[in-house]
């Protein structure tokens, strides 16, 4: 996958962490070229990490969409911290496993729509 293509999947995915409707819908027509265990993985280990923040707010700053250059660059800087650190590996595995139980329905919505398709 390219890096085009994986920017494209994550800016999708993090349309679900919004301070607004999320169109579930629109998310996986903009994902249905991707493998589903693809998917869910950039949803749960890239996206959520990311992006999970603007749903614990108060008051979310991101309402309408989140910065793809900014999204971009977290992500890679959370990888890259992953693989040199195994510190930060056991840390971001504990906080995944959170992620999956805490975005189970957000996830089952966004599946629901990708059998739909």
């Amino acid at each position: 996958m390219t890096r085009e293509e994986r920017i494209h999947l994550w800016s999708a995915l993090s349309d679900v962490f919004i301070d607004n409707e999320v169109d579930y819908g629109y998310i996986a027509r903009q994902v249905a070229g991707f493998d589903r265990a693809t998917v869910q993985a950039a949803f749960y280990q890239d996206v959520a990490p990311a992006c999970y923040s603007n749903l614990l707010a108060p008051i979310p700053p991101i309402w309408t969409g989140f910065d793809s250059a900014w999204l971009s660059a977290t992500i890679e800087q959370a990888q890259a911290a992953r693989r040199s650190s195994t510190l930060r590996r056991l840390r971001d595995r504990l906080f995944i496993a959170y992620l999956r139980r805490a975005l189970k329905p957000e996830w089952a919505k966004l599946e629901q729509e990708l059998d739909r398709l």
